[in-house]
């Protein structure tokens, strides 16, 4: 489970501030954060991935307190919106650098063995010697899904997912997330998103932010009956 307790949050420039008095994230299913634009769901993702720190409160990963760790050491990975693959590396080398960050010479025969099952698993063997610029935008957004995986991490943030995807890359990243949490992939995937028809195709749970604060918390039945929903 991943929780976040009395968290506080203001920004630098601004008055605006995250207020969570406890947050849960659960295990084996995949939650979904709603909001307008501002509200602080990209801000939540980054307190969770470690990209901002509270000034108050914890953040606990099956008790384990993350509060203090940078995301370079945190075992969650996060997709952003802007996808961000290195555009001078192959797709093969972005895998490997997610595994061996560190390592510029050679790789060991464990990374070689996580990265040629993650070819095979996302269908990316034919781009492994492309380049992004070489790739369409669902692919690349593959090629990040599979960077991300092979780092084996506990936590999975998607940020905004489908934003520049079409209809048929949209159906591709559903069948995919809904794979990892039949698999287990990863234990706890987390998806913010403006996308309600994805959101309602592929989550458990559903968090509604507002003004930096949690307003709603629920399945997606419940949610549906709620002002919040509009067909």
């Amino acid at each position: 489970m991943l929780r976040l307790e009395n968290i506080r949050y203001g920004y630098p420039r601004g008055p605006f501030r995250i207020e969570i008095d406890h947050l849960a994230i659960h295990e084996s299913m995949i939650t979904s954060v709603l909001g307008r634009n501002g509200s602080g769901k990209t801000t939540l993702l980054n307190l969770m991935a470690g990209h901002a720190h509270p000034s108050a409160g914890k953040i606990y990963l099956n008790e384990e307190d993350l509060t203090d760790r940078v995301a370079e050491v945190r075992p969650v990975a996060t997709v952003f919106q802007q996808i961000g693959l290195f555009p001078h590396m192959t797709v093969r080398r972005n895998l490997e650098v997610a595994v061996e960050p560190n390592r510029f010479v050679s790789i060991s025969a464990t990374t070689v063995h996580k990265v040629e099952h993650a070819l095979s698993d996302f269908a990316l063997g034919e781009f492994a010697q492309r380049y992004p610029s070489q790739l369409s935008v669902g692919q690349q957004q593959r090629v990040a899904l599979a960077r991300a995986i092979c780092t084996e991490p506990q936590v999975l943030l998607l940020d905004e997912p489908t934003s520049a995807l079409d209809y048929e890359s949209i159906r591709n990243l559903r069948n995919l997330v809904l794979d990892f949490k039949q698999r287990k992939t990863v234990p706890i995937i987390v998806i913010v998103s403006h996308d309600l028809p994805f959101v309602l195709s592929v989550a458990d749970e559903i968090k509604l932010i507002d003004e930096g604060r949690i307003t709603f918390e629920g399945t997606v039945a419940q949610f549906k009956n709620t002002e919040h929903y509009i067909t």
